[in-house]
């Protein structure tokens, strides 16, 4: 790879893995996991990168790649559904390193799989219904149907933080 290519995935990476590791966290909850899995998305884009950057979609490839870890690692039978952690806390909400509270990012890891998918790139990543689809290789009517169960869990599900907590 040519040194300006590397600078230019240099800035791409510093500029895309926050993004991606939000991405990954709001589809397996582990920040632990979320930075392997980018990791490994890193390691092929850096594998195609003179293809991908001609082409100058750096980032959808990016989240294509990182999508489809995602999903293909979900369908392997030996998967846990377990999530270890050092204590058990006394609620059910996620945090943040920060210490923010994720409460919608907990609902999301109790969606379905395809829910779980639909709800992180139409809510989160803010992809059109054209773009989900083709992504996840189905039917626009599918991520609507989609869209519509997840916003319906998701609204049942959140509860609005209390009087004086911040936000």
């Amino acid at each position: 790879m040519q040194e300006a290519e590397e600078s230019a995935l240099e800035a791409f990476a510093v500029d895309a893995m926050p993004r991606l590791r939000r991405l990954a966290y709001a589809w397996c909850h582990d920040w632990h996991h979320s930075d392997d899995v980018v990791q490994d998305a890193m390691e092929r884009i850096y594998a195609a990168w003179p293809r991908v950057h001609r082409d100058g979609r750096e980032y959808a490839y990016a989240r294509t790649t990182l999508v489809n870890r995602l999903v293909s690692e979900h369908r392997k039978a030996f998967r846990r559904r377990e999530w270890p952690v050092d204590v058990v806390p006394e609620t059910a909400t996620a945090e943040e390193p920060d210490g923010g509270r994720l409460d919608a990012v907990d609902l999301l890891r109790r969606l379905p799989v395809r829910q779980r998918a639909v709800a992180v790139l139409r809510f989160l990543e803010d992809l059109p219904v054209s773009e989900v689809a083709h992504l996840l290789t189905c039917s626009e009517g599918t991520v609507k149907s989609q869209a519509h169960h997840a916003r319906r869990f998701l609204a049942q599900h959140l509860v609005p933080p209390p009087d004086g907590a911040r936000r």
